[in-house]
């Protein structure tokens, strides 16, 4: 199957990149089987990106996927790693108007540049899972409404109020080893199995595909410490 998608930023309305442009453009050289489309900043967080993800979570086996530029995928480095990365781990392809046939040196550019998105990423949650463990050890809180899952705030008594403190959850440790074994599997997937089996997240809702997803990356992130 061939998709295309089609990114506007909510301040590019007027601009050259409309929808229709970037559609017409594509199908001069691709026979389209669907289209995804979203008005979001390129800078959003994943699990806005609602089109985006949706399309990801289809990809089979030598699909691919068409875009405009690189900068419709995402504006950030990190974020545009990650999605190339969900693309190739599913066997499919991202082609570029800019660059439909790739020469050696494009792969091996892109291929750094996978890499380096790779890497920053997980330095980027190695650091914030220390900081929680770190804080953690201490019996220490972080802030948020939520704990973060497999973890669950209490309160005890200090000298002058209550001492927000946090400690692990145990029936969502449970959870997340049964989320370990299902390491094989979409994060799609993993979601509907334990929405099928009733398992709520923090918000008392099914746990969502970007919450199995945060999950994994703490298992590999702890896994390569």
């Amino acid at each position: 199957m061939i998709y295309a998608y089609l990114r506007l930023s909510t301040n590019e309305d007027k601009q050259k990149n409309s929808f229709d442009v970037q559609l017409n453009e594509i199908k001069q050289h691709f026979d389209i089987a669907k289209v995804f489309k979203e008005t979001i900043s390129g800078s959003a967080e994943l699990h806005k990106r609602k089109s985006l993800l949706a399309m990801l979570e289809l990809l089979k086996k030598d699909d691919k996927v068409i875009v405009l530029r690189l900068d419709r995928i995402s504006r950030d480095t990190v974020q545009s790693g990650w999605i190339r990365y969900e693309i190739q781990k599913k066997k499919a392809e991202l082609i570029t108007l800019e660059n439909k046939k790739k020469d050696n040196t494009s792969k091996l550019i892109e291929n750094i540049l996978l890499a380096f998105a790779q890497y920053e990423k997980e330095t980027t949650i190695w650091r914030i899972n220390k900081a929680f463990e770190n804080k953690k050890s201490k019996g220490q809180a972080l802030g948020g409404k939520y704990a973060k899952y497999g973890y669950e705030f209490y309160f005890e008594k200090g000298i002058n109020n209550q001492v927000k403190k946090i400690r692990e959850c145990e029936s969502e440790q449970k959870i997340i080893k049964r989320i370990k074994k299902f390491r094989s599997k979409s994060p799609g997937k993993i979601a509907k199995i334990l929405a099928d089996d009733g398992v709520l997240g923090k918000s008392g809702k099914a746990i969502e595909r970007m919450q199995i997803v945060r999950i994994l990356i703490d298992i590999k992130s702890k896994q390569n410490d």
